[in-house]
């Protein structure tokens, strides 16, 4: 008898202290038809314990893949309801500010029916409501950028530009940025209680999961938000 619970015991404190596994499953230039196209083979079929979702960069100022509002609010909710039907919990992410000055030096100002920025603040609308009635979770990083004055274009800003890494680009996070978001999302899945029993987490969204120009781009290792969580979440454990 004695045994039998020493080894119960042994199986439960090895359950609760194995490492957590992050997925990541982002891929640059995606918008949420690109993500609705892959959601089975790169999340479901992958069994998660919680998805973490940030899409919608693309779908608001990327000039080769914008869409109505309505269609993207379809899209979306049509994704977060695929994604918990699996039985993973959804976390979604509220898509980040972007400089606009340097999106227009790439994308013809004209393709907008309005200033990209509102677009994105429109979306995040959209995301807000939709975690609201899917009864699902939703950490607004938009606003946590927001309140930090970004985008800049000083050195120190957390959103690449010609001063921090040379690049002329407005949309996608420094290192320091991703560092950011993890730690963001890492204190928020602690306060809502989702790392008792999630250990197989899978990021799911665009370039800025994937990490474009970041080491490690694609996966979870190097300086992508993915990567920097699994650090914090295995540091949790020691």
């Amino acid at each position: 008898m004695r045994f039998w619970l020493l080894c119960c015991l042994m199986a439960c404190v090895a359950c609760t202290s194995r490492p957590y596994t992050v997925i990541n499953k982002g891929i640059g230039g995606n918008s949420t038809s690109d993500l609705l196209a892959r959601v089975e083979k790169d999340v479901v079929a992958l069994r998660p314990d919680l998805v973490i979702m940030m899409a919608g960069t693309n779908d608001m100022v990327n000039s080769q893949k914008l869409v109505p509002f309505v269609q993207y609010a379809a899209q979306y909710r049509q994704l977060v309801r695929r994604v918990r039907q699996s039985g993973a919990a959804v976390v979604l992410v509220t898509p980040l500010p972007v400089d606009t000055g340097y999106l227009f030096m790439r994308h013809q100002r004209g393709l907008y029916d309005m200033d990209p920025n509102r677009r994105i603040d429109s979306a995040r609308a959209v995301v807000q409501g939709i975690a609201a009635t899917e009864r699902v979770y939703c950490l607004d990083l938009h606003q946590v950028f927001v309140d930090r004055g970004e985008p800049g274009r000083t050195a120190a800003s957390l959103i690449v530009n010609a001063a921090n890494m040379g690049r002329e680009d407005g949309v996608h996070p420094t290192a320091a940025g991703y560092q950011l978001i993890a730690a963001e999302l890492y204190a928020y899945l602690k306060a809502h209680r989702l790392l008792r029993r999630n250990h197989r987490i899978l990021c799911f969204g665009d370039s800025i999961t994937y990490g474009a120009f970041m080491d490690g781009a694609g996966t979870d290792s190097g300086d992508t938000y993915p990567a920097v969580l699994k650090r914090l979440l295995d540091h949790s454990l020691k």
